[in-house]
């Protein structure tokens, strides 16, 4: 892949900047388009209901000790949108707590009194203070609708304690259905044969894999390999994947490319499943 490269003001490397940016505004309501503005950062326009999974768009993920002034990890690539250029959402889905997929700077950026937002078990009180139409939370095997979408808590192989002494904190992956199209997203998970087992019934039309986070070996646990990654998607029957949770933060030991690598060789021979290779790229389902 070839980027353009622009100095980054507060991340101390060069910030790469995507090749591709993402144009929410020209998305049609009667097509499903997905955008990938980085890591495990998701924009869907689902048949009109716009839906924004695990926001973290900003330079940096990590504790956050005083206002958003954020000490952690810097962006390798730059967030292909930002918090104000996302446009309405109606639908904020938060898989759990944990700092790269749980950003505090960018969720409260994204505040709404017409927003509903849906979060893991016994993260409730992590929202102490913002300000949105509805905070719910969802455990395993539930099921709710919203904003004309069905969704439903998907259990996966991973925990969800933004603090270690948090136990009771999950970590959900998550079933979106509409008009007959089910769109999974893994979030972050070990492999496990749990989702094979809850998706059964469903058919796939998309499934978002994490594939990054994998090395040491002992982190495999909670992430996936890539070729685990492509073998739960394959299980599921999934018609279309996208990999992600990669690229974007150094979060293990693995070279920033080398997930990405490996996913195109357990693909290969039906590479042309994969729907999303590069960060800020625009997908629509084809019907």
């Amino acid at each position: 892949m070839v980027f353009r490269e622009q100095k980054g003001e507060t991340t101390g490397h060069n910030l790469i900047k995507p090749n591709n940016i993402p144009t929410p505004n020209k998305w049609l309501n009667n097509e499903v388009t997905v955008a990938w503005l980085g890591h495990a950062s998701f924009l869907i326009n689902f048949f009109g209901t716009r839906i924004l999974i695990d926001p973290a768009l900003n330079s940096h993920i990590g504790i956050t000790p005083i206002g958003n002034l954020t000490i952690g990890p810097s962006r390798y690539i730059d967030s292909a949108l930002k918090s104000d250029e996302v446009g309405p959402i109606d639908l904020l889905l938060l898989s759990h707590a944990h700092t790269d997929h749980f950003d505090y700077p960018t969720l409260r950026k994204l505040q709404s009194p017409d927003t509903l937002v849906i979060t893991a078990k016994n993260t409730l009180p992590l929202w102490n203070g913002m300000k949105f139409k509805s905070i719910e939370e969802m455990h395993w095997q539930e099921s709710k609708s919203l904003a004309g979408v069905n969704v439903k808590a998907i259990e996966g192989k991973h925990w969800g304690a933004r603090i270690p002494w948090k136990k009771g904190m999950e970590a959900n992956s998550l079933l979106l259905s509409k008009n007959d199209v089910n769109l999974f997203f893994g979030a972050d998970t070990g492999y496990t044969e749990l989702i094979k087992q809850q998706l059964s019934e469903v058919p796939i039309d998309l499934a978002i894999m994490g594939i990054g986070a994998y090395s040491p070996k002992s982190f495999e646990a909670s992430h996936a390999t890539p070729e685990q990654a492509w073998k739960m998607a394959e299980e599921i029957s999934a018609k279309w994947i996208i990999p992600m949770h990669w690229g974007s933060f150094s979060l293990s030991r693995e070279p920033m490319e080398e997930p990405i690598i490996r996913f195109r060789q357990a693909a290969s021979g039906q590479i042309e499943k994969v729907a999303i290779q590069e960060t800020g790229v625009t997908w629509i389902l084809p019907r």
